[in-house]
């Protein structure tokens, strides 16, 4: 073994002297210059260009053997403007000694000073195109050997005091770099290796450095350079990309302030054919205000797909856009930026598609976007679909730190708590959104099944939207509207609402609306049209189902009106098509229930300032005292008839109210008291008085029993008048009624009035001033009643109500009813109170018989005065009783 040793040793050591023995000798006695022609010749032939070799050519043998050469250049073709391709001032070439013995060159250095490339184009040709000039043929059966394999390695690579130009005369393009400084050298245990026979280009350790702007390191290995293949790591740990496309002055207006690009470092796995590429783990950061990760795949670059991951780290996305100088101005003051973050589990596509799955986006410390899945299709003309969801987050810090509406929004705690989730599918000009869930301040929790936007540049709008019960009065606290005015509303601690809408910039319309207040009220829209929002009309129709009014108006802090049935508001409804505008409301089709009264017909306000209005309305039935108090009496009205048309300033003040109506009742009842009975007892006391008397004092006896009789139904009216329990069986059918009125500056002036019925006519006329509330009418009445005496159908009862609204009084003219009582009395028996008086008069002279037997003149004489007497004493009776 020790004897292998030592003779592998001096083998070893013979060969390295064997080695620096020849390469002495070389040196010494090999004169490089003499191979300039050589070489000239052999560069024209293989490329028709003149390689000049002016300066000197020398051995180098430290540390390396090489050779030194100076002052070369390589021509341009005939007809370009300058004469040199190529010129450099020294290059500097060293190899390995042992491998090159086996045809095996290992390059230690290639050090290149003073380069000096021209790249020109000019009328359609180039100067780095290469044609060798036509030669002879080589003899028949003349050939060379066959060239070996051709291996390199190399160690150290460097360009220094270097320019680099192109230029473009046809399409007047130029660029250029000057002092261009390259370094690339290899680690130790590093190589830059080529085999022509593996046909392998092996890159490891290699290190890269341009001008100290680009500062790179390579493991690589390309093989198959034909139809290649590659691997490896790539690392730039510096990439000052502004400089160095400033030095070949590429862009740089359109890259002015975007120092994005000042600093970029990126470190990954490469690796791939001519089709296909993949990129793994690269992780990148471009001037530490975007970092992140990614991996993809792209396969077939004829038609490209591509398939990957992304994440970015969280960064400041203002100072991203500040070195991007991407809305500087309109980003001042929205810290929310600050804070961005973007990642994905990964995507997929091709040249026209994009699919990304799992994307998340966090935007400060709140807010947090994911989207299941993002599709872009058709870049060409792209539509867009997903689905995108945001957790509950703080919207007012979100919006805060968007600097939007900060002080509008200022103690609205509700957007304290708010999330939105949904689909959507939107192309350039439409979008629609799906299945959207909105969430806010844990109290409202919206849905919109459908939300379709078409036509961006002239938008319409429409979907549906689901607004389950949840507190408004919560909802408006939490956005701070209306707090005091609605302190006391337990009403709004209830609401829901649903409908579908369709909207454009100028109109909308909403179907199928419906809204409820907890158990208390609901409300539907059939549907609702808005159009000319500058100056909006809208109409529709609405249904209140039957709700009670007191619950309403108490939940709303109201105080019911006191009605004598108060119940009566516990059944209200109202159903009505309605048109109206800014200044105008027309109800069309109204139907308005309350307890057992139904009123339907139109109202149209063709003005709001002022007021003016027209209207036409029925009410069935309706029973007065319901409404106020008629002592104890029912008074049941059927068929009322209001029409007309009046109108009133718009503070509601009365003195400006003027207008005409017309009122129509079809029929008229009193319960509890029967008019035909008080008049029968009267009746009866007149049909009584005259009957049998066969002298004056006792008709005036009866006259005296009419007047008490009048007194007593004056006093049985007082008492009817007077609150008290009422025998409702009792009915007065007082029958129709038709009144018309003129309003003038509040005061009501009924033109005529008529009240028609079985047991009573009645007409009048007064006035009532709602300003004063003053009240002045005189009204007079005929009895109708069958089977009474026919002096009763001759009367009239004058009766005046006067007082206030507020505090109201009628009364009869008593003294005028007893006086036509005893009038119509008077002439009724007016033949008789005759005869009495002529048979009283004819006793007292003597002549019982009224001298009827004796026909003579003195008798005849007689006679005549007696009837003259008796006619006078009845006609001063008459005129003693009003006649």
């Amino acid at each position: 073994m020790k004897k292998f040793l030592k003779y592998a040793l001096i083998s070893l050591i013979s060969l390295i002297a064997l080695a620096v023995i020849g390469v002495t000798l070389l040196v010494t006695l090999v004169n490089p210059n003499r191979f300039k022609p050589f070489i000239e010749k052999a560069v024209y032939e293989s490329t028709g260009r003149k390689l000049t070799l002016t300066g000197d050519i020398s051995w180098k043998i430290y540390p390396n053997l090489g050779v030194t050469v100076r002052d070369v250049s390589l021509s341009n073709p005939d007809g370009f403007k300058t004469p040199n391709l190529v010129a450099l001032h020294s290059a500097d070439v060293s190899v390995a000694l042992i491998p090159l013995l086996s045809n095996h060159v290992v390059v230690k250095t290639l050090a290149i000073d003073g380069l000096d490339l021209a790249l020109i184009k000019q009328n359609g040709v180039n100067n780095w195109t290469f044609t060798p000039p036509v030669t002879e043929s080589s003899p028949a059966g003349v050939a060379g050997g066959a060239p070996q394999a051709f291996q390199l390695e190399m160690k150290d690579f460097s360009l220094h005091n270097s320019s680099i130009h192109f230029d473009d005369f046809d399409s007047k393009q130029h660029y250029g770099v000057d002092n261009t400084n390259l370094v690339v050298d290899t680690e130790f245990g590093g190589v830059i290796k080529f085999d022509q026979a593996a046909d392998k280009l092996e890159l490891s350790k290699v290190k890269l450095n341009y001008n100290d702007l680009v500062v790179g390191k390579f493991d690589f290995n390309l093989q198959h350079l034909a139809n290649p293949e590659y691997a490896g790591e790539v690392e730039f740990s510096k990439l000052q990309l502004n400089a160095l496309l400033d030095q070949f002055k590429i862009a740089q207006a359109a890259r002015k302030d975007l120092h994005l690009l000042d600093n970029i470092s990126f470190k990954g796995n490469l690796s791939g054919d001519k089709n296909n590429l993949t990129v793994k783990d690269l992780s990148f950061n471009f001037a530490d205000k975007l970092k992140g990760k990614t991996s993809v795949v792209v396969k077939d670059f004829a038609k490209p797909s591509y398939s990957g991951s992304l994440d970015l780290e969280k960064f400041n996305l203002n100072q991203l856009l500040d070195s991007l100088n991407i809305a500087v101005a309109a980003r001042k003051n929205k810290p929310l930026l600050n804070n961005f973050a973007i990642s994905s589990n990964g995507f997929s596509g091709d040249m026209q598609n994009i699919s990304l799955k799992g994307l998340q986006i966090s935007v400060g410390d709140s807010l947090k976007a994911s989207f299941g899945t993002l599709r872009v299709q058709n870049f060409s003309n792209p539509s867009v679909s997903g689905d995108v969801s945001l957790p509950t987050f703080n919207l007012n810090q979100t919006l805060d730190g968007l600097g939007i509406a900060v002080a509008e929004r200022k103690n609205k705690p509700l957007l304290n708590s708010f999330a939105f989730s949904g689909g959507f599918n939107a192309t350039p000009t439409a979008a629609n959104l799906s299945n959207v869930k909105i969430s806010a301040g844990g109290l409202i929790n919206a849905t919109l099944g459908k939300l379709a936007v078409q036509n961006f540049s002239s938008p319409s709008v429409s979907g549906d939207i689901n607004l389950p019960t949840f507190n408004l009065n919560k909802t408006l606290d939490g956005l701070g509207i209306a707090v005091a005015e609605r302190k006391n509303k337990p009403l709004l601690n209830s609401f829901a609402f649903s409908g579908g809408f369709n909207a454009t910039p100028t109109a909308a319309n909403l179907s199928n609306v419906r809204t409820s207040f907890g158990n208390n009220l609901s409300a539907s829209l059939g549907k609702l049209a808005i159009q000319d929002f500058a100056n909006p009309k809208v109409a529709g129709d609405i249904n209140l189902p039957t709700f009670s009014l007191n619950n309403v108006m108490r939940q709303l802090g109201m105080t019911p009106p006191a009605l004598s049935n108060p119940k009566l508001l516990d059944t209200f409804a109202l159903n009505s098509g309605f048109v109206a505008s800014k200044n105008s409301l027309n109800l069309t089709g109204m139907h308005f229930k309350l307890a057992k009264s139904n009123l339907s017909g139109n109202l149209n306000l063709s003005s709001f300032a002022p007021v003016v209005f027209n209207e036409n309305l029925t009410i069935d039935q309706v029973d007065v005292a319901d409404f106020s108090d008629v002592s104890g009496y029912r008074v049941p009205m059927q068929q009322l008839k209001l029409s007309g048309n009046s109108s009133i300033a718009s503070n509601l003040n009365f003195a400006t109210l003027n207008g005409k109506q017309n009122i129509q009742i079809g029929n008229i009842r009193v319960e509890g008291v029967s008019l035909d009975k008080l008049v029968m007892q009267l009746n009866n006391t007149i049909n009584s008085s005259g009957q049998g008397n066969d002298n004056v004092v006792k008709l005036l006896l009866n006259s005296a029993q009419v007047a008490q009789a009048v007194n007593n139904m004056k006093n049985d009216v007082q008492k009817y008048s007077k609150p008290g329990k009422r025998d409702l069986s009792q009915v007065t059918n007082l029958g129709t009624f038709n009144g018309n009125v003129a309003i003038v500056n509040g005061v009501i002036n009924p033109s005529q009035f008529k009240l028609a019925g079985p047991s009573v006519a009645l007409n009048g006329n007064g006035s009532l001033n709602l300003v004063s509330k003053a009240l002045n009418y005189q009204v007079n009445s005929q009895l109708l009643t069958n089977g009474i005496n026919p002096i009763f159908k001759k009367m009239v009862f004058p009766s005046t109500i006067s007082g206030t609204i507020n505090n109201p009084s009628a009364s009869l003219d008593w003294a005028s009813i007893q006086q036509q009582l005893l009038k119509y009395m008077v002439e009724n028996n007016k033949g008789q109170i005759q005869n009495v008086v002529k048979q009283q008069i004819n006793n007292i002279i003597g002549n019982p018989q009224g001298n009827q037997q004796q026909n003579t003149p003195q008798n005849t004489q007689q006679n005549q005065a007696v009837d003259a007497v008796s006619k006078g004493v009845t006609n001063a009776l008459g005129k003693l009783f009003g006649g």
